[in-house]
């Protein structure tokens, strides 16, 4: 598969933390993941970029009712810099790169404009400590190619019989891609973490049996019915319930990516 370019040739004055969120079936929590994870490295006193890149109806900006004046279609079609749509949310430390809700905007990109977004985000992101980028579904070339800039890919799964089929599928298409990048696992939305750890086991043994590299485990987030509230309420779980089950799932996790 021919991306937009090889890798990286771009001179970098720091070195960048940029992790791209991506899953292999929908609703497994690739938006709500970044941006709770974002919010829990901010917490630890980190400056975060989130990049909405899902364009989905759940994004980023729907999660926290964020009306921000512009968006990454108004740079994509030349009326704004991108530094120009960078929204701050709460403070200075937690921005994001909003898209507009339900406009898959990369997937109708060329790809060499995908690449200038990609240089653009690449010089942003140096005055970050973390950049998050939150694909969602899609695998599209278009989509893909920003993974050339990333450190890591960050891979959501949760618990159904149709979403480890899709996420072992998702594995097998990163492999055939062949790019040098660090790939982790997420195991969402699951009761217990003797149930995450039965869910990591059943897909490394699949990805034994196919001769795939399969990533290593991030962390386990258990189910909890508070984060059904915070979503209702357009809140953040480790300000609205920092107690929960979950939000210590997000803070450790937060804590490995230190």
């Amino acid at each position: 598969m021919d991306f937009i370019y090889d890798r990286l040739f771009l001179t970098k004055e720091k070195e960048q933390n940029i992790s791209v969120f991506i899953s292999g079936a929908e609703q497994t929590g690739s938006s709500w993941c970044s941006l709770s994870l974002a919010h829990a490295l901010n917490l630890s006193k980190k400056s975060i970029l989130l990049v909405d890149g899902n364009g989905e109806l759940a994004n980023i900006a729907s999660y926290i009712n964020l009306q921000p004046p512009f968006y990454i279609e108004d740079y994509l079609e030349g009326k704004k810099t991108l530094n120009q749509i960078v929204t701050a949310f709460k403070n200075k430390d937690l921005n994001i790169l909003p898209a507009t809700s339900g406009n898959k905007y990369l997937n109708n990109l060329p790809l060499g404009r995908i690449q200038l977004f990609a240089q653009d985000l690449q010089i942003l992101s140096e005055n970050y400590d973390f950049t998050f980028v939150d694909l969602g579904t899609s695998v599209a070339v278009e989509n893909l190619s920003l993974l050339q800039i990333a450190n890591e890919v960050i891979i959501l799964c949760s618990e159904s019989s149709s979403d480890l089929i899709k996420t072992l599928d998702l594995i097998k298409h990163i492999n055939l891609l062949d790019i040098k990048i660090n790939c982790k696992l997420i195991v969402n939305k699951v009761n217990s973490f003797e149930d995450g750890y039965k869910i990591y086991e059943k897909l490394n043994k699949a990805s034994e049996r196919n001769g795939l590299n399969f990533p290593e485990l991030l962390g386990i987030i258990r189910h909890d019915t508070r984060i059904r509230d915070t979503i209702r309420n357009k809140d953040l779980l480790l300000t609205r319930y920092p107690t929960s089950e979950a939000a210590q799932d997000i803070s450790e996790i937060a804590k490995k990516m230190i």
